[in-house]
C-alpha cells in the first residue's frame, strides 16, 4: 500500500512538472515488481527523471544502442519501448516498459 501511495504521488508531481515555462511529454515506465517511474527530457536535453520519490537530472552520454543518460551514479538506459533505471530510490527498476 505505500508503495501505491508513493507512486501516485511521484505521478501527481510529474504531472505537475514544467522546464523553462513549456511542458515536456512525460514517459510513463511500469517495471518487474510493480516498480514505475516517470522521464522527461527537459530544453537542455538532459532526462528528468521521477523515481522512488526523487528527481534526478541526467545528462545523456554516448550509447551503444538506444538513449543513455548517467550522473555517474544513477543510469537511465531506453532502447525502443523498454527502459532500465539503475541507482535510484526505490528500485529495482528492471524490465520497464510504456
Amino acid at each position: 500500500m505505500k508503495q501505491l501511495l508513493a507512486l501516485a504521488c511521484v505521478a501527481a508531481l510529474a504531472a505537475c512538472t514544467t522546464t523553462g515555462g513549456a511542458t515536456t511529454g512525460q514517459i510513463q515506465w511500469r517495471c518487474d515488481n510493480g516498480a514505475a517511474f516517470s522521464m522527461h527530457l527537459t530544453e537542455q536535453g538532459n532526462a528528468e527523471v521521477f523515481a522512488g520519490g526523487r528527481t534526478y537530472t541526467l545528462p545523456g552520454v554516448i550509447a551503444g544502442s538506444g538513449t543513455r543518460y548517467t550522473d555517474g551514479t544513477v543510469e537511465y538506459w531506453e532502447h525502443g519501448n523498454e527502459a532500465m533505471l539503475n541507482g535510484a530510490a526505490g528500485g529495482p527498476y528492471t524490465n520497464c516498459h510504456r
